[in-house]
């Protein structure tokens, strides 16, 4: 067992045991992985391991996809980053104002469907993109476009849209042609209730007496081109590595996504990315929240670490993330490459 391995599981397992974590983790650098290991249940009722092919909502993470996509519509020609959303919603109210930048960087302005305090009690069911877009389409601007930053889903839920428009497939039809397949992400799809998909995870929280319960039912509908994508963090590696090469994006593009524009503080966002400066270089990274699920996505592109770790139990995994960098760049193996 590896020095890494050893530290590893010496701080993972009590946090399993004690139901802080169940899901996930996969750590590599250079693109060597240099951690892959898995904790808890799948499912707690059938007695199923998780293992590193048990496939996790991945909730937001999600836009990290939704964003490569846009790009490669920028690429193609097919769509401007300075478009205003009015050229593919005319009625849209504030549209000649709001452009594909803004819905990218979360600096439109549009309310965030998911801040609605009755979210779970609608979510229980199937919605649309449009259906969804009634949520928030007539409401007031929270500030004007380009003005602040505010994280919002309902930026991503346009983009996805705006994407069937423009290419004449659903979103799901285009992540599988253009980013999946491609890439041999098989394991990887946008999720729906009714798919019967192996090696699934349920999804669990703990009550306020430390229980674990299964988590309330979101319909993944509802979370689309925000939040709808399930992989696995075998899947998310091959991501990872690929945003290193051209296959998905030229480095212009890919720069330009990891540029920082507006955010809180220490917490700036890019296109479908939160851009920190750390004690190890440029980090981009995403975390992911939905009913029963959690998961974070590290990649420190200076020295060319990446971690994800997936959850299948409500509880924030971005320390998790953050002590799994810290352990493997205190590591000898850091130097490798």
């Amino acid at each position: 067992m590896s020095q890494i391995t050893e530290k590893m599981n010496a701080y993972l397992e009590p946090l399993a045991q004690d139901h802080k974590f169940s899901g996930a983790i996969l750590a590599s650098l250079h693109g060597e992985v240099v951690y892959s290991n898995a904790f808890g249940k799948a499912n707690i009722e059938l007695s199923v391991d998780n293992t590193t092919k048990t496939k996790f909502r991945i909730a937001s993470i999600t836009k990290t996809f939704t964003a490569v996509c846009i790009l490669q519509l920028v690429e193609l020609g097919q769509l401007h980053l300075e478009d205003p959303l009015s050229k593919y919603y005319p009625d849209y109210t504030n549209g000649d104002h709001i452009t594909i930048h803004h819905l990218l960087t979360h600096t439109s302005g549009i309310a965030n469907y998911t801040d609605d305090p009755h979210m779970l009690e609608w979510a229980v069911h199937p919605s649309t993109p449009e259906e969804i877009m009634e949520r928030f389409s007539q409401k007031e601007l929270d500030f004007s476009p380009g003005e602040q930053y505010k994280y919002s889903n309902s930026g991503y839920i346009l983009l996805g849209s705006i994407l069937e428009q423009i290419t004449g497939q659903s979103y799901d039809q285009y992540l599988q042609e253009h980013i999946f397949e491609p890439l041999g992400m098989k394991d990887s799809r946008l999720d729906r209730p009714d798919y019967i998909l192996d090696l699934r995870a349920a999804g669990y929280h703990l009550s306020e007496e430390g229980t674990l319960l299964n988590a309330p039912f979101f319909n993944s509908t509802n979370a689309y081109s925000a939040g709808a994508i399930i992989s696995t963090v075998e899947d998310l590696h091959i991501w990872d590595q690929a945003l290193y090469t051209n296959q998905l994006l030229g480095k212009s593009s890919i720069d330009q996504m990891f540029t920082p524009f507006k955010g809180e503080q220490d917490y700036l966002y890019g296109y479908g990315w939160v851009i920190q400066e750390t004690p190890y270089g440029k980090l981009v990274t995403h975390t992911g929240g939905i009913p029963g699920f959690t998961s974070i996505l590290l990649r420190f592109i200076d020295c060319g670490l990446c971690v994800h770790v997936l959850s299948n139990i409500a509880q924030d995994v971005s320390e998790i993330g953050k002590k799994i960098s810290d352990i493997i760049q205190e590591s000898p193996i850091k130097t490798l490459g």
